[in-house]
């Protein structure tokens, strides 16, 4: 997570000879690219300090100043590059309304090391506090009768310097920026252990103009519930998921935030009925992205396709008969619509989706009932009772959602992912890649989560097959899609 976030943000500096500003630095960072030009964002304060807007260089890149805030209110500019950087843009949410929020936190910035003064990046981690008891951490910027939360920082690993003013304030659970850290506090050996950030929401304030999809606000609740070896619930608790795509014609298209983080792929040796091709569990790491709710739907399909190829009709059932390459079609038509980067997931993606930090086989725990999935109920899996077979598939969403808040991941239909076919995870990509080097099966990408048609033990979090060819297309075929946020201009 670190590393990727520090090659997300930008060195700002002063295209000035004044040798009073050759040691004045900021960061900032990417947050929209479109046509030939990277936005970005810092603080109103770090363009007055590098002697006015003419003199802002983004990695030595002369920059504009878009807009800009008041340095005593909305402490933030807006800047961009007429070109597109190399850098993956950032991703913004505002923070919900809620009483008290304590946020685990990390903050990607520039400083100054030394007597040298060198250049240095560097990425901290701490506390970002909404409110905390009786003391509110959240001051209100009452500002030409506007309001805008300003948070208060806890670092925990390092300390701000100065140079962070800029820095993006991460949320480690999603992967999202909610602030702009705009001043460090303390004194003495305690100087920058705290300090202030500003809400990203204050980017309305000062940039009226800018394009509507920059923000995702965080979701609503969802229950998500546990079972044991019985299938009998032992636990439920709630959770929060994302952002929505308009697909025309009342038709949305719902994209869950997955955090990033590192799992264990593959099944455990001890694992019941589990295959070969599961081992060797490995370890991968992934960056956060998108991953739509549910398979992609009927209307969905519709909508973007102009066709709906299903047997078993129904607007909100999964889409079927569907091959990967009308899988792989509809991702290239939807990232045209939309300026997005859509495609299939990776199957270390859509594992780690799935499992959303579990490790029994289902995300609901050692067992499955068909009240928890669509499957053949006619067959159990360790000692859960015989269940419904439902003989079609079922509606998305019918069903209890994992910790993510993704729905039907087991059962109702397979889904293609974006990887050839290996007949183990010898040598597999850990960095949660698509693994596109076959062996000797070009024609067999690879299906996971199992199907309406399906006993439970094909529906696990770790099974995986192969045996069918890109072109064909069953009742029981289906996909989901992910999103790196990313635009494609």
């Amino acid at each position: 997570m670190n590393g990727q976030l520090e090659k997300s943000i930008v060195l700002i500096t002063s295209a000035s000879d004044n040798s009073m500003k050759g040691n004045v630095i900021g960061t900032g960072f990417a947050f929209y690219q479109e046509e030939n030009y990277t936005y970005l964002l810092t603080c109103a304060h770090v363009v007055e300090d590098v002697g006015g807007e003419e003199n802002v260089l983004v990695n030595n890149i002369s920059a504009e100043v878009v807009a800009i805030g008041d340095t005593q209110g909305f402490d933030l500019a807006v800047l961009r590059v007429q070109e597109l950087l190399s850098v993956l843009p950032l991703r913004l949410k505002i923070l919900p309304e809620e009483q008290e929020i304590s946020l685990k936190i990390s903050i990607p910035g520039y400083f100054l090391w030394g007597e040298n003064k060198v250049r240095r990046r560097k990425t901290i981690k701490g506390i970002m506090m909404v409110e905390v008891g009786e003391e509110k951490a959240f001051h209100i910027i009452k500002n030409v009768g506007e309001e805008v939360a300003i948070g208060k920082l806890k670092i925990e690993t390092g300390k701000l310097q100065k140079g962070y003013s800029g820095a993006p304030v991460v949320d480690l659970e999603t992967g999202f920026v909610v602030g702009i850290t705009t001043h460090m506090e303390g004194t003495n050996e305690e100087e920058g252990k705290e300090g202030m950030a500003i809400s990203i929401e204050a980017l309305k304030k000062i940039w009226p103009e800018m394009p509507p999809d920059v923000f995702n606000s965080y979701p609503e609740k969802f229950d998500v519930i546990t079972v044991n070896m019985k299938g009998e619930e032992i636990n439920s608790h709630s959770y929060k998921a994302a952002f929505t795509e308009d697909l025309g014609n009342g038709v949305m298209l719902e994209m869950v935030a997955i955090p990033g983080g590192t799992f264990m792929m593959g099944s455990p040796e001890n694992e019941a009925e589990r295959s070969d091709s599961e081992s060797p569990q490995h370890e991968v790491t992934l960056q956060p992205f998108y991953m739509s709710k549910y398979p992609i739907t009927q209307n969905q399909y519709q909508a973007i396709m102009g066709k709906n190829p299903s047997r078993f009709k129904g607007g909100n059932r999964p889409v079927e008969c569907v091959s990967w390459y009308d899988a792989t079609e509809f991702c290239q038509k939807l990232s045209q619509k939309t300026g997005k980067n859509y495609r299939l997931p990776s199957e270390s993606q859509w594992e780690y989706a799935c499992r959303a930090g579990t490790t029994t086989p289902f995300y609901f725990g050692e067992t499955i009932t068909s009240e928890l999935a669509n499957y053949d109920g006619n067959y159990i899996y360790g000692k859960a009772p015989n269940g419904k077979y439902r003989e079609k598939t079922t509606d998305v969403g019918s069903f209890p959602p994992n910790a993510f808040g993704l729905y039907d991941m087991h059962g109702n239909v397979w889904e293609w992912c974006a990887d050839d076919w290996h007949q183990n995870y010898e040598g597999a990509p850990t960095d949660g890649s698509a693994w596109l080097e076959n062996d000797g099966k070009e024609d067999y990408p690879v299906l996971r989560g199992g199907s309406w048609i399906n006993n439970p033990f094909d529906c696990r979090s770790a099974i995986r097959v192969y045996n069918n060819r890109r072109g064909l297309l069953y009742i029981y075929f289906g996909f989901r899609v992910v999103c790196d946020g990313g635009r494609t201009t």
